[in-house]
């Protein structure tokens, strides 16, 4: 039995970090970017269309357009993050910004071919989908130990076996000294004592999830709009920790302090189809209804960690030429979804937008690598994990537009992106809620837009085996936009 276990952990040390129903949740769990009308109505643009973004909702939006448009979108914002550890709480904070769009819609007037399509467009362009910058920390006194992790891990495994089976965890833990080997038990003790051991864990992610589009719609006869749209879309994550801990009581080891460090890279590129209809029940009652497919990556992940022991006399740290690196390509598949719109038209004063969004998580599966020269894994065990924790959920996004006179728009939104796990006290985390609004102008050839959101959600972080933290993140994101029509 050992034996059969030692296999499976060394076909992990081969291919990964491990991949986990946690990297299926953040690549599936997506909320909405794009123009600063889209952010300010909370994304609830399935039965309106008409905006840049709108065909990342239901791509009968374009089908709405009867001049050719093109434009582009800024976001700059702050997330901050309060995590509480054993009672004590740690603030931290991060900037981020970039281009949240930037697309055309090119439309053909076909009224003269007399088939009842009035216009088609055929439009591209960029959407920032998912940001995963983001930074927290938190500190606080107790008294289970990274280390104690470690010699766990290392029990019944002989030293020289430390660097095949855990080079990334135990085995750096001995080559800095702070476990140390019992022979006659084929176990191992750490340096610690009695006493507690201050924690201080800073985790900074960054990357986000990006999206390339080509899309074609048309309008028949001012009634029905269809279209569909065929994403390319980029995965990049960043993770990096650091671990210390410090010792609270000194007497009887040499040791006073260790850090542990760990980076990931995770790359990605998959493909997705959309395909979308909206149909004007009358001028001003809409219904639209979307169905987008689920979204095949290829995933390649990089990973490295190193260790460093502070002593009463000595600092000892992992040989740079000996740090361990691993690297693996897998596949990966997202879940679908199904969106259900109505919207309302109040003249020229204003409108309307309810979507429902249904997906299932259960549907997001890791796939064995397809790439010669990396050892297939099946993945049977993380797949029926998901399937376990995961669970449908339902997604939310109202929003209204209001004009008060010619040219002027305000607008307001709010969005719930639901719950993927079933309940459990493995996975205590919140819905993601967000509030938005904005303002806009508009001429003859240009518009101007700008908006605000904020998210709001918890997450429970585990740094090992009862250590975890209770995390609060808020998200706010300004977006400036501008349109030209021709």
């Amino acid at each position: 039995m050992k034996q059969i276990f030692r296999l499976f952990l060394l076909i992990l040390s081969f291919f990964g970090n491990a991949q986990n129903e946690t990297d299926l949740y953040r690549y599936s769990h997506t909320g909405f970017q794009g123009t600063a009308r889209f952010e300010a109505m909370a994304g609830a643009f399935g039965a309106l269309g008409a905006d840049l973004s709108s065909s990342q909702v239901n791509p009968a939006g374009f089908g709405r357009y009867s001049n050719s448009t093109a434009g582009f979108s800024f976001y700059g914002g702050n997330s901050s993050s309060k995590a509480a550890f054993k009672e004590v709480e740690t603030q931290s904070n991060n900037g981020l910004g970039g281009i949240a769009n930037a697309t055309f819609v090119l439309v053909s007037d076909d009224s003269e071919k007399g088939t009842g399509i009035l216009y088609s467009q055929f439009g591209g362009g960029y959407n920032r989908v998912e940001n995963f910058r983001n930074t927290f920390r938190y500190t606080g006194q107790q008294f289970e130990s990274l280390l104690d992790e470690f010699t766990s891990q290392a029990y019944l495994y002989y030293p020289e076996e430390l660097s095949t089976y855990f080079p990334f965890s135990s085995n750096l833990a001995y080559e800095t000294g702070t476990i140390q080997y019992n022979p006659g038990s084929v176990s191992y003790t750490s340096l610690l004592n009695s006493g507690d051991m201050i924690h201080d864990r800073t985790v900074s992610n960054n990357g986000g999830i990006n999206e390339f589009f080509l899309s074609y719609s048309v309008n028949y006869l001012n009634k029905l709009y269809v279209g569909a749209n065929w994403g390319f879309r980029k995965i990049k994550y960043l993770e990096e920790y650091t671990h210390k801990e410090s010792l609270t009581d000194i007497s009887g080891t040499p040791l006073r302090s260790f850090d542990y460090s760990y980076n990931l890279t995770t790359k990605g590129q998959g493909s997705n189809l959309k395909i979308g209809a909206i149909y004007l029940v009358s001028e001003a009652f809409r219904l639209g209804l979307a169905i987008h497919t689920p979204t095949f990556y290829k995933m390649e992940e990089t990973w490295s960690a190193s260790m460093t022991a502070v002593y009463a006399d000595s600092v000892v740290t992992t040989d740079p030429t000996f740090i361990p690196e691993g690297n693996y390509q897998y596949r990966m598949r997202n879940p679908g979804k199904i969106v259900a719109s109505a919207a309302y038209v109040f003249g020229t004063r204003g409108c309307v937008d309810v979507d429902v969004e249904l997906m299932d998580y259960r549907h997001a599966h890791f796939k064995t690598t397809n790439v010669a020269g990396y050892e297939p894994y099946n993945y049977v065990y993380e797949n029926n994990v998901a399937d376990t924790v995961f669970k449908s959920a339902m997604n939310l996004h109202i929003g209204g537009e209001f004009i008060p006179f010619s040219g002027f728009f305000v607008r307001g939104g709010f969005a719930m992106i639901g719950q993927a796990f079933q309940p459990s006290d493995a996975y205590p985390m919140s819905a993601d809620y967000y509030f938005s609004g904005g303002l806009g102008i508009r001429t003859n050839k240009f518009s101007a837009d700008i908006s605000y959101k904020q998210r709001m959600n918890e997450r429970n972080y585990s740094a090992f085996y009862n250590s975890n933290a209770s995390i609060k993140n808020r998200l706010g994101i300004a977006t400036l936009t501008a349109n030209f029509f021709f």
